[in-house]
C-alpha cells in the first residue's frame, strides 16, 4: 500500500496549522507554552497528527515533567504508525534537550505506550477522569562513533525523518 510522503513540523514553522491543531485537542486540552515544542505530522501536505512536548500536563503531579502531551492522530490516518513517528519526535526533542525522564498520562492509549517502550507508573486522575501515569527513561545523547551506529538501527523512523529534515 503506498502512503504519502511525510514531513514533520512545528507549529512555530507552520503557524497556519494552529487552528487544526486546536480544534483536534479541543478546549479541554493547551498547548505548550511555545509553539516550538508542538509537532504537527504531515502526509502528504496533509495534517495527519500532533504531539507536544510540554513542561505540565498533571495538574497533580507538578513535581514530574517535561510531559509527552497532545498526542492525537485524526481517525482517517490511524493504522499508519503515525502516533509511533510522533512519540519518537517528542523523544528525541527531549533526549537533545538532555532530558533523563518523559512523563505522560493517558486515559486509553496504556498499551501503544508501552510497545513503544514506556512504563506505567500508576493510576492517576486527568482532568477528571480515571487515567495511568506513564515514564520512559530516555538515553543520554552520546557523540561517539560507535553509539550513533550502533543506535541508529534501534531509531524510529520518525525520529530518523525529524533529524533529516532540521
Amino acid at each position: 500500500m503506498h502512503h504519502a510522503p511525510l514531513d514533520l513540523v512545528t507549529l512555530k514553522a507552520r503557524p497556519d496549522l494552529l487552528a487544526i491543531v486546536q480544534s483536534w485537542l479541543g478546549e479541554r486540552r493547551a498547548l505548550p507554552a511555545g509553539p516550538e515544542h508542538c509537532f504537527v505530522l504531515l502526509a502528504g501536505g496533509v495534517p495527519a497528527g500532533t504531539a507536544s512536548l510540554a513542561e505540565s500536563s498533571l495538574a497533580t503531579r507538578p513535581d514530574l515533567g517535561p510531559w509527552l502531551a497532545n498526542l492525537f492522530v485524526p481517525e482517517r490516518f490511524r493504522g499508519r504508525g503515525y502516533a509511533g513517528q510522533l512519540v519518537g519526535t517528542v523523544e528525541g526533542a527531549a533526549q537533545a534537550a538532555r532530558v533523563p525522564t518523559l512523563w505522560l498520562v493517558t486515559r486509553s492509549a496504556e498499551r501503544l505506550y508501552a510497545r513503544l517502550g514506556w512504563q506505567a507508573v500508576g493510576p492517576a486522575l486527568f482532568q477528571g477522569d480515571p487515567a495511568t501515569l506513564m515514564r520512559r527513561d530516555l538515553a543520554p545523547v552520546q557523540k561517539s562513533r560507535t553509539y550513533q551506529k550502533s543506535k541508529a538501527c534501534q531509531k524510529s523512523k520518525a525520529y530518523r525523518a525529524e533529524s533529516a529534515a532540521t
